[in-house]
């Protein structure tokens, strides 16, 4: 209920081993996983919008600092659409190269990013300031309509296909585009191919099979970057945890493509984050990162199990949607069929300014403050499964979930979260030494020690 939210209570002590009937967490520290990069959140053009203008200086510092600041919750990676996503502040779609019907601009004259230099470049370059070490990756919805099949930015019936005309100005496409934030002082360290490819979307969106993905990455993509000396990280994929993604995956992955692959890149919706283990079997040199999340809107599973459960299945980073949103949850673009009840990291009025962090801030703080970039997971007892039966339910059994981690200072973090319906008393397992603590239902709680 927030009443203790993101705070410190008092010292729990290890103590005798025995611990009676209940369950018990054996933290390992000498059995290693993976090493986490960051955590974070995206800056929509309606995040941007609303934390620029529609705030006060002062509230607007302090929101930063809170998200970004070693005083808040320590954002270190932040998700950029290039051009709109769903969330716009006009609720009107645009790219870097609109043009009117009819016309087409195959060596990008036109190509501008003017419309992001009002407020998506300040608030990107605040974060930048509040936290040198972020990393920006990009990920685009739609290219231009007049390199698409249908004419149109959205992708309504599947009909938003590339054009064979379009694969080479597509690639010189994402090149101009981190090279103009370069020059205003945002770095694009990595980037997805595309946005959940074959959605049906009225919003903006694209229909890229996986092996047009796969072939326009080899053949135009990764030319175009290495000609400009850019080599940002590539994530194939950028699709939920569903059945779906898995031939997708396969196919655009595990081809030609996969020497330019730094990973794949997951959005938690309609399936169970074990697939991640699955593709983890198969090339452990993929890494795996969950860059959208949106719990309470698209997945009824809460911002503590979504980072728990993507964790203990190999994501090295995972970033939740919007990072502001208004009372509404908006500005969006109508009607809103991608994301609806969703809810930002932080909730900005737009006629007062008033600014609220919302229950998913302080469930993603309760793992991004304590859990040090470079941290490796290690060894915890389990005690639910992750399953997804059917679309609107929660993909976590019911009980106690729980992740660890050691820092690179040697201090050992575990987070655990009560997802059952009554209070869990449980105890923590330590080289030879243990101690109870019991969690109320849905709380979460972050245990540290061996400080130096």
């Amino acid at each position: 209920n927030l009443t203790q939210r993101l705070t410190a209570l008092p010292d729990v002590e290890f103590g005798a081993a025995t611990v009676g009937h209940v369950p018990v967490v054996n933290v390992n520290a000498a059995v290693r996983y993976q090493s986490i990069q960051g955590f974070g959140a995206a800056m929509t053009d309606t995040s941007a919008w609303l934390i620029e203008r529609e705030t006060s200086a002062a509230a607007r510092d302090q929101l930063m600092s809170e998200l970004f600041g070693p005083g808040g919750i320590r954002l270190d990676f932040v998700r950029v659409p290039m051009g709109a996503s769903d969330f716009t502040r006009t609720r009107t779609p645009y790219t870097y190269d609109d043009l009117p019907p009819g016309r087409s601009d195959p060596t990008l004259r036109h190509f501008s990013i003017a419309h992001d230099d009002a407020y998506i470049l300040p608030a990107l370059r605040q974060a930048l300031a509040t936290d040198p070490d972020t990393e920006f990756l990009a990920s685009p919805w739609t290219p231009p309509a007049w390199m698409k099949g249908n004419h149109a930015l959205g992708n309504q019936g599947d009909l938003g296909t590339l054009l064979g005309s379009a694969y080479r100005p597509w690639s010189e496409y994402f090149v101009k585009f981190i090279q103009a934030y370069a020059r205003a002082g945002v770095p694009i360290r990595a980037l997805t191919v595309q946005n959940e490819p074959g959605t049906p979307t009225l919003y903006p969106g694209l229909n890229f099979s996986a092996a047009s993905e796969a072939t326009w990455i080899v053949q135009d993509l990764e030319p175009a970057l290495a000609a400009a000396r850019l080599h940002p990280k590539i994530f194939g994929g950028d699709l939920g945890w569903g059945p779906g993604s898995n031939a997708f995956m396969s196919t655009s992955v595990f081809g030609p493509a996969r020497s330019a692959l730094t990973g794949i890149s997951w959005h938690c919706y309609f399936g169970a984050p074990g697939v991640m283990n699955e593709f983890r079997q198969a090339d452990p040199g993929l890494d795996q990162i969950v860059d959208e999340c949106s719990p309470g809107g698209t997945s009824p599973t809460p911002t503590s199990e979504i980072l728990i459960s993507s964790l203990r299945d190999w994501a090295s980073t995972v970033a939740l949607w919007n990072l502001a949103l208004d009372p509404t949850g908006g500005p969006v673009q109508v009607p809103n069929h991608g994301c609806p009840a969703c809810v930002g990291l932080a909730t900005i009025a737009e006629n007062s300014g008033a600014v609220w962090l919302t229950r998913s801030y302080y469930q993603l703080g309760q793992v991004s403050s304590l859990v040090m970039p470079g941290a490796q997971r290690v060894s915890s007892t389990h005690f639910v499964s992750y399953v997804y039966p059917h679309a609107g339910v929660n993909v976590v059994t019911p009980g106690l979930d729980d992740v660890a981690f050691r820092n690179p200072d040697g201090s050992i973090v575990l987070v655990a979260y009560d997802n059952a319906a009554a209070p869990i008393r449980f105890a923590i397992a330590w080289r030879g030494r243990a101690l109870q603590y019991e969690l109320s239902p849905g709380a979460t709680a972050t245990f540290v020690w061996n400080r130096p």
